[in-house]
């Protein structure tokens, strides 16, 4: 989903500073890849015109955990933070491998794009 975004493919993409933590934590962890390449790749995302951040706010936040339970723990935080914010937004689709996505209602899930 990245290269297609780059590309001009996907014409816009959405994410929040939840899943930037994330990604982040998860390449610095990743042998041969380290956390200066991991913060260059977050500041790619964040510099890039055709990603639109969300920054969670105390309300999104609050909306996730009065939502969290909801999920009875399929869910975690962060991807009721994604859950919460594609709502607000009017998000209907979600590039993932999570697979737990699927049992969400309104939401679809792409491994590639169509």
């Amino acid at each position: 989903m990245t290269e297609a975004v780059r590309i001009g493919r996907l014409p816009l993409a959405a994410t929040s500073d939840y899943i930037l933590n994330e990604t982040a934590t998860i390449l610095g962890r990743r042998k041969g890849f380290g956390p200066s390449n991991a913060a260059r790749a977050v500041s790619l995302i964040l510099a890039s015109p055709r990603v639109f951040t969300v920054y969670l706010d105390e309300p999104l936040f609050k909306e996730c955990m009065k939502q969290y339970p909801a999920f009875k723990g399929k869910l975690g935080v962060t991807d009721v933070s994604s859950v919460v914010v594609m709502k607000k937004y009017g998000i209907k689709e979600i590039y993932s491998h999570d697979s737990d996505f699927d049992s969400v209602a309104g939401i679809s899930r792409s491994v590639e794009l169509k």
